[in-house]
């Protein structure tokens, strides 16, 4: 069977989540990043000749390329309903790092606007790729520690104490919640796909350490809608963790990852370790995990989904889900009251 040929790509948005996702792809034979564009000629100069791919002037020479057949957008959150809704029309396929958006509203349009366009839309959740995470859900599904009783995760840095009033980061009205919305979501997504949607949220957020505008520390209360209860924690002021931990009525799963390997993706599985302890048992024993990758996982995903013609894991409904349960937990927060995920929802759609 003769090799298919790699989709054709190009990055639009050039900062250090760009390169990230750039370098996971570089080994792909599914992939090619051909084009790139950023308002900073200096960034898309550099990246291009970084990525030997051609450096587009304009946003709209980008959308004219032929060669393009897709986009990976790594602009702000509060800037990827724009590009996205561009390239929908000019008939270019998808690829978003999360959050969606960072309002409900964006993010409904952005997946009515792929959808109506008949584009790819796919939502970079990488955390649910991580093997720990592959495994624990096999577990449950063979029913492996009993009955769910309820789980607790977490994913923190120290970013935010780093952060310059210049950058979008720093700012409460592009990036609220700070950790929540930036690694807290990632949770939000996880859970939804070992446990199924969430009911309703309850969360704390406060700005204790960091300079800028944004909350840095958070802690949100989730019931699902098959009645456990989860526990997301995020912030942006400590050392890097990440882990979930799932309690059942017959074992207990303990998955942790090393933060240091988050963004090389290649080692990052090497450096995590899942453990299974037994009701009655007075230790932990390991669980063997294998290795992947999970970003250019997501990424060769999204070309397969365009040369197949098929839907990804996480797509706009996906990426939506996750992005309500961030947007409850700061109503809660704000408001200091338990929040319905529906009412979001009915509230960005009336």
């Amino acid at each position: 069977m003769a090799a298919r040929e790699p989709v054709r790509v190009a990055a639009v948005g050039l900062g250090r989540w760009a390169r990230t996702l750039a370098d996971a792809a570089a080994g792909s034979e599914r992939l090619k990043l051909v084009n790139c564009f950023s308002r900073s000629e200096k960034s898309r100069e550099e990246f291009s000749r970084r990525y030997g791919c051609h450096a587009a002037k304009s946003y709209a020479e980008l959308l004219k390329d032929s060669e393009v057949e897709g986009i990976i957008v790594t602009t702000p959150n509060d800037a990827h309903a724009e590009p996205i809704e561009e390239a929908a029309a000019s008939g270019k396929h998808v690829y978003v790092e999360k959050p969606i958006a960072h309002t409900i509203g964006d993010a409904l349009a952005i997946e009515r606007t792929c959808r109506d366009a008949g584009v790819i839309l796919a939502v970079g959740h990488s955390a649910r790729r991580l093997q720990g995470n592959r495994k624990i859900k096999e577990i449950l599904d063979q029913g492996g520690i009993g009955k769910l009783v309820m789980a607790e995760c977490n994913f923190s840095n120290d970013r935010s104490l780093a952060l310059k009033p210049e950058e979008w980061r720093w700012r409460k009205d592009k990036s609220p919640g700070g950790p929540l919305i930036q690694l807290g979501v990632h949770h939000a997504d996880t859970l939804r796909y070992l446990f199924g949607p969430v009911k309703s949220v309850t969360a704390m957020a406060k700005r204790l350490y960091t300079p800028a505008e944004i909350e840095d520390v958070t802690m949100t209360l989730l019931e699902l809608e098959s009645g456990q209860l989860c526990y997301i924690g995020s912030n942006w002021a400590s050392q890097g963790t990440f882990y979930t931990y799932v309690y059942g009525m017959d074992a207990n799963l303990y998955f942790t990852v090393d933060f240091n390997f988050w963004s090389r993706s290649d080692a990052l599985d090497e450096h995590s370790r899942l453990e299974i302890q037994q009701r009655g048992a007075s230790g932990r024993e390991p669980i063997p995990l294998g290795r992947g990758d999970m970003f250019r996982e997501e990424l060769e995903e999204f070309a397969d989904c365009i040369r197949e013609n098929k839907q990804p894991e996480v797509g706009g409904k996906e990426g939506t889900a996750a992005l309500a349960v961030i947007v409850a937990a700061l109503r809660s927060a704000a408001e200091r009251r338990t929040v319905e995920v529906k009412e979001v929802l009915e509230n960005a759609l009336a």
